[in-house]
This record gives structure tokens, sequence and C-alpha cells, in this order.
């Protein structure tokens, strides 16, 4: 038989088992929004930020300070969240200093945007309601409350309150209609796209309809193509779920030309995305979705918009599966495999950085408010004429006090550390005795292609028998016979005690009985174990029922798998 005949063989035979992969890959939604986060625009700009560091040092008043400050804050806050909280909490410093309103509304604004970019929700709700409440915040900042109230409530998937503080902000925006500018005016669309996503994901076309048709009005209105870019990705995507095909065409390929004028790379990638996801789901066009994905991939990887790249590959899977086209389909899933992976560890890896930000922050909060007890506690003890010693105890009392408040926060901090590494710990070894399975699952795979072609072997000629024969020889190499043990060990990682209390209750189990009881206790079926411990499923039943006598369950209507799940 010639080569590429046996390679076809092959590759059919291995991606038999491609359902159990696909077991192992990270899904997402479809629905990749294009919310606005309204109150913070700037990014980078780096010469602009050294320009404002030398002027700062440079600042001869406090109001000259604090406006310079507030501008640093704003333009770092795409690129470091960090540096941004700091340069608001000084901002927050220097309006208190200024003992100006509006000084002090700019600076809670700055500050709450600042808690907002690093997750800090519960800091920046409660600044941004000072703001709403005081009677002497001017419009804008009001504004820019509702605004981001909003954008937190929609974070946190609370939908209904995210509408009704996106409606306060657009009744502002309407009572000041006289006095409205093109900022304003796109402030509005920005609210209007915003409230179509969230009706969308409510499942409510209609109204998203509604809200994204307006947002593309004010679009053109007011000529802002990177705001009609993302409404028309919106409502393409919205005519994609309700299979509306011409219209979906239509506004992706708008959106697409927009973004190819205005050099949009992370625009291009989402709508590449859509394209290829919208040819292959609908149009059943496998040639141009191809194309579509593959461009999304390659862009997201140049540009490390590694989350569409995953989904476009996922989607390429799809495709290449339903074409048979095994080898692609391979390789698109190892690719989504690695780009799941670093997605996953970018997610850990900001999550702690997320974490240690939010420990700064209130630590020098706390800090902030002990130095001002202890400042106004030196004025109140000057005042009532207290002597030099009194004053000593006293701040020596508060000073000891706040020391033990600060060793409190810290062993809680560290009490928290030690319970996320133990979760992350037992998450691992569940992947990994996951991994395990799926590699017993792939030496009964390679069992198999090395039974079918040694029958082939004595059906090819003599001269490609050596061939045939390396090949089995490769595969039987990569085997992994002790996977069983490996399994066994990885499984009292994670359920430690399961054969402690199995052995104690039920002394006289076998070891093959201990295995058989931690397969069913992960809820495999009979068919799947007679797979891996390479067994007929009559042995497995009668294994299951010589089980259920041990464990004194024969005669009840008690389920096995139930029971097993109960102990450890």
């Amino acid at each position: 038989m010639p080569r590429p005949v046996i390679a076809s063989i092959i590759i059919r035979v291995f991606f038999a088992g491609k359902r159990v992969i696909a077991e192992f890959n990270i899904k997402k939604s479809v629905l990749v929004t294009c919310i606005f986060f309204i109150s913070i625009s700037s990014y980078g700009q780096p010469a602009k930020q050294d320009s404002l560091r030398e002027r700062l040092k440079l600042a001869g008043n406090y109001e000259e300070k604090f406006r310079i400050t507030t501008q640093l804050s704003q333009l770092t806050a795409g690129s470091d969240p960090t540096l941004s909280l700091k340069y608001a909490e000084e901002a927050m410093q220097l309006a208190n200093k200024t003992r100006s309103d509006t000084s002090l509304s700019k600076a809670k604004i700055t500050l709450a945007s600042a808690c907002l970019r690093i997750g800090n929700y519960p800091q920046a709700v409660q600044l941004y309601q000072e703001i709403i409440e005081n009677k002497d915040s001017n419009p804008d900042a009001i504004l820019a409350a509702y605004m981001d109230i909003g954008i937190i409530y929609y974070y946190e998937r609370n939908f209904k309150t995210a509408i009704s503080y996106y409606n306060k902000a657009l009744d502002l925006i309407d009572k000041r209609r006289l006095e409205k500018d093109k900022k304003k005016t796109i402030i509005e669309g920005k609210l209007n796209n915003n409230l179509g996503i969230i009706h969308e994901e409510l499942k409510e076309f209609d109204k998203a309809e509604a809200f994204y048709n307006k947002a593309l009005d004010i679009s053109k209105q007011s000529n802002d193509l990177n705001l009609m870019a993302h409404v028309l990705t919106n409502q393409g995507r919205l005519y994609h779920r309700q299979g509306k095909n011409n219209l979906t065409l239509r506004l992706y390929l708008e959106a697409l030309g927009i973004r190819k004028r205005n050099n949009d790379n992370t625009g291009l990638c989402q709508i590449y995305t859509n394209l290829g996801a919208f040819y292959f789901e609908q149009l059943k066009d496998y040639r141009v979705a191809e194309a579509y994905l593959k461009h999304a991939i390659s862009l997201g990887q140049h540009i490390g918009d590694l989350l569409d790249a995953h989904l476009a590959s996922d989607y390429l899977y799809k495709l290449y599966s339903q074409q048979d086209r095994y080898k692609e389909a391979f390789d698109a899933l190892q690719l989504n495999k690695q780009l799941s992976d670093t997605l996953f560890n970018t997610q850990k890896t900001n999550k702690i950085t997320q974490l240690e930000m939010q420990f700064q922050f209130d630590l020098k909060k706390i800090e902030l408010d002990a130095k001002q007890r202890e400042k106004d506690l030196y004025f109140l003890l000057v005042a009532i004429g207290l002597g030099l010693s009194l004053i000593i105890v006293i701040l020596l009392f508060i000073l000891q006090r706040n020391k033990a408040r600060n060793s409190i926060l810290e062993q809680s901090h560290l009490k928290m550390e030690k319970n996320s590494l133990e979760k992350d710990i037992e998450l691992k070894n569940k992947q990994l005795t996951t991994n395990i399975l799926y590699l017993m699952q792939k030496n009964e795979l390679i069992d198999d292609i090395s039974e079918q072609l040694l029958k082939i072997k004595r059906e090819v000629g003599e001269e490609s028998q050596p061939a045939v024969q390396k090949v089995v020889m490769n595969l039987q190499a990569n085997l992994r016979p002790e996977i069983l043990q490996e399994f066994e060990v990885r499984f009292q990682q994670v359920h430690e005690n399961f054969f402690a209390a199995l052995n104690e209750k039920f002394p006289n189990i076998s070891p093959s009985e201990r295995r058989l009881c931690a397969f069913l206790k992960l809820n495999m079926t009979t068919k799947e174990i007679a797979a891996i411990t390479h067994q007929n499923i009559k042995s497995i039943e009668i294994a299951r029922a010589r089980l259920r006598k041990k464990l004194n369950l024969t005669g009840t209507d008690q389920n096995l798998i139930m029971f097993l799940s109960q102990l450890g």
C-alpha cells in the first residue's frame, strides 16, 4: 500500500478521538461586546507624561500641582493603573489643600476612575455616590459618576441597575440639551451603544436594535468613526444572532471598511473573527470563513489580542473538523489550546497584580486615616492644654493600636493568599488527574492504530513493511504503561480522604476494586472504564455487581456512584 494512503489512515484513526480532545478546549461566548469606558479615554503618550512631570517639579502653588497631577493620572490610566492610582491619590490630597469644591469634585472623579481600573468597585461606587449626593457638584462630574457606576454594574452583570444609571445619565444630558456640545453628543452615542449591548445580552433584541440605531445616528451626526465602527459591529452581531444574513454582512463589511481606514488593528481582529464566524455558521462558505479566521488569528497574535485569536482558532478547528481536514483541525486545536493556556496564565497574573494593587491602596488609605487621626488628636490635645507627658502617652497608645490593626490586616491578607494558593493547587491537581485519564485514552488509541497498521503490514509489499513497522514502533514508544499507577497517586492527592475512608469501612476491598471505586467516584461510565482498563464491558459489570455486594448495597435501591461520592 502506498505511504500516502497509510498516512491518511493514521490521521483518520487518530482524529476519531477528537471528541475527547475537544473536552479540554476552553470555550468562549460568541458575544464579544464593545462597551465603552467613558470617563478615561487617554492612554500612554510618554513624551507628554515626561513634560508634565517636569512641569510638576516647577509648579509653585497647589492649584497648578493639582491640574498637572490630575492630567498625569488620566494619561497613565491605560498603561500603568498603579501609577495612575498614585497620582489620583496625590490629586485628592492637593484638592483638600486648595479647599475648592470644583477641584475636590474632579479629584474624586479621578480617584474613582483609578479605583475602577484596578477593580476596586466598592471604593469607586462610594466616591461616585459622594459626588452625586453633593449639591455643589457640577453636572459634568455627576454625569461621569452615573456613567461609570453603570459600567461597574455591567461588569458585575447587574444589568437592571446598570440600565438605571445609564438612563439617569441620558436624562441629565437631555436636561442640558441647550448647552450640549460635540463631546456630550458622542457620550450620548456611547451610552446608547452600551444600553444596546445590555438589552442584547438580556435577549431583548427589539430594544437593543432601537438603541443601536440611535447610537449609529449620533455617530454619523458627530462623524465619530470609532463609535460608528463599534456600533456597526454590535448591530451586525445582533442581526447575526437573529439570522438576518443580508443585514449582518452589510454592517460587518461597513465596519470593516472603517477599521481599515482608521488602521484600527484591534477592531480589525474582532471584525475578522465575527465575519469568519458568520460565513461559517450562517452562509456555510468555508473558504471565505477560513480566510477571515486566519486573518484574525495572525493579526491577533501580532498585536497581542489573544482573546479574539483564541476565539478565531476555535471556529477554525470546528470548520476543519466539519470538512474532515484532520491535519489542519489538529493544528488549529493545538493553537487554540496554546492560546487558552496563555490567556489563563495572563488572567492569573493580572488577578495577582490586581490584588497587590488593591492591598497597596487599602494600606495607603489606612495610613492616611491614621495620620489624619493623629493630627486631629494632636490639635485637640493642644487645645485643651494637656501636658507633654499626656500627649506622649496617648500617641504611644494610638501608635500601638494602629500597629496591632496593621498586624491583624497583614495576617488576614496572608491567610487569604494562602487559601488562594491552596485552591489553585487543588485545581491544578484536578486538571492533572483529567490529563492522566486523557493519556489513558491516548494509550488505547495508539494500541488501536498499531493493530490496524500490523494488519496493513501483512497486506503491503515487502518493500513497505519496514516503514510500517517503524511507524508501529514509534507509536508504541509513546505508550505510558504506568498511567494507572500514576492516576491512583494523583487521585489520592485530590481526594486524599477517599481511600482512607473506603479502607476503614470496607477493609476487604482489593486493589483493583479500589481503582474501580475511584473511576466510579469520577462518574465514569462502564464503557469508559472498560476502555481505560482494557477489559470488556461484561467484566466491568460483573466487577460492579461484586463491588455492590462487598459494600453491602445488594438488595437496596441506593445508587453505587452516589454512595461512593459521599465517601471522603
